[in-house]
């Protein structure tokens, strides 16, 4: 029996995360950043005094990746960041500039979310989310 190539979960994965990446960086451009910034920025705001390490655990991204975008955004004046509460390292905020940033930003990943919601219908939508963040426990 041949392998079927065409099957790899793996080349099929790639081709779409750079396919969804490309198009959620065109839309994120229009303001100035990219998607990877998108997703830093929206995980910063959500943190509750996260830790560099617990902010790329939950990002699932190398934490020296993470220093380095975080440094990019600092030097932009989205970010700024601070010794953590329990002294263990820095945690992170968004300065007025990334807040303002980021609220002009969603409504682009809005528009985002709703093409992809579209190019595969509700109910595939909702089952690739489940099926990706079954993945991601690999």
């Amino acid at each position: 029996m041949e392998d079927d190539f065409s099957l790899c979960v793996l080349d099929n994965a790639r081709k779409a995360a750079r396919a969804v990446s490309r198009h959620y960086d065109r839309l994120a451009r229009k303001v100035g950043m990219t998607a990877g910034q998108f997703s830093v920025l929206v995980a910063i705001r959500q943190a509750r005094n996260e830790t560099t390490g617990e902010l790329a655990d939950r990002l699932s991204m190398e934490r020296t990746t993470l220093v380095r975008n975080i440094a990019l955004l600092e030097r932009k004046g989205l970010v700024t960041s601070s010794p953590s509460t329990d002294g263990r390292g820095k945690s992170y905020q968004l300065s007025d500039e990334g807040k303002k940033l980021l609220d002009e930003a969603v409504p682009l990943w809005r528009q985002a979310q709703s093409d992809v919601r579209n190019l595969l219908g509700q109910d595939e939508f909702l089952k690739t989310i489940n099926t990706l963040k079954k993945l991601s426990q690999l």
